[in-house]
């Protein structure tokens, strides 16, 4: 029963977007296109064929056709913004789409070579009608798109329903890329696309912001090193006496009259030998920590914050 259900909405669907359309229309429109065409007023075919896609949009091969009768007539601009158009149209035959991206690669190839400029244009939110007034209403495309620009003065329009419309100008005058964002605001009143979403499912937006740099001490951590230091020096002097001390007291032993007297200087000759044990380890286990730490300290990374259109990020440039 849901699938019975699901086809004859899918029938009505189609249904519906046929009545809409008037197919008799379009195929006069697009029969005066290839007379135009034949006799090489392409411009006029590419009028005529726009309207033909009008009153019948489900023929894509229409609006490919507007596209290609731009490219014949040299109106590379137009062309390359309608055949891109053309390749997003889902039923498209095989054949169409590869002799279409043949044509845009062709013509991409002429935009590059000099004199224009990409423009990437980025709106908020993304089913936003983009029209670019030098070209007419209705070369109008919906969301982000790079549109090929010759040098010069430009205005770029966006309309979205329940938002305030927005005109903004640009004026590419270099063939490197540049990037145009759009963000609309909401008409007062007007409720928000999902006003159920949670916090965790709206996108957020961009934020750009400059962290001042702050400088850094010419001695970071320099306490801790100065500290291994004095007790590498102290473990060195402990160690030098210890070594001093139980010669000494060997010596004596060697020459104690009684066993009382020999056993005493002995006991303190293993007391004063362990006691250099200890001081020679303390003394290398310094030496080693404190030249690391000098290390450290008088090479110590400087702290780098960058800012980034999504986050911030830090990291330590490495100093060896």
């Amino acid at each position: 029963m849901r699938v019975k259900r699901s086809v004859i909405a899918v029938a009505l669907c189609a249904l519906s977007a046929r009545v809409f359309a008037d197919p008799a229309t379009a195929d006069t429109l697009a029969a005066e296109a290839e007379a135009f065409a034949k006799v090489g007023k392409f411009s006029e075919a590419a009028e005529r064929f726009r309207d033909a896609w009008r009153n019948d949009k489900l023929r894509p091969t229409l609006l490919c056709n507007v596209g290609i009768s731009y490219y014949k007539a040299k109106d590379l601009v137009r062309a390359h913004l309608l055949l891109g158009q053309c390749l997003e149209q889902s039923a498209l035959d095989p054949k169409t789409a590869d002799g279409v991206r043949k044509a845009l690669a062709s013509v991409e190839a002429v935009l590059r070579s000099g004199g224009n400029s990409p423009v990437r244009v980025l709106s908020d939110p993304s089913a936003t009608s983009i029209a670019i007034l030098e070209l007419g209403n209705d070369e109008a495309f919906v969301g982000s798109r790079v549109v090929w620009l010759p040098f010069g003065t430009y205005h770029v329009r966006a309309h979205a329903e329940g938002y305030i419309d927005q005109i903004q100008t640009i004026a590419p005058k270099a063939p490197d890329p540049m990037t145009v964002t759009i963000t609309l605001e909401r008409v007062k009143g007007e409720p928000s696309p999902n006003p159920s979403a949670s916090p965790s499912t709206i996108a957020a937006k961009p934020i750009v912001a400059v962290v001042p740099e702050r400088g850094r001490p010419s001695r970071p951590g320099i306490a801790l090193p100065i500290a291994t230091s004095v007790v590498t020096a102290a473990a060195v002097v402990l160690a030098v006496v210890a070594r001093d001390q139980a010669g000494s007291k060997a010596e004596r032993a060697a020459t104690a009259l009684d066993p009382a007297t020999f056993q005493d200087d002995k006991q303190t000759v293993g007391t004063w030998n362990a006691t250099f044990v200890l001081g020679t380890s303390a003394a290398v286990v310094g030496a080693v920590a404190s030249v690391l730490l000098w290390h450290r300290a008088l090479a110590a990374p400087p702290l780098e914050v960058q800012a980034t259109t999504t986050r911030f990020s830090l990291g330590y440039t490495a100093r060896f």
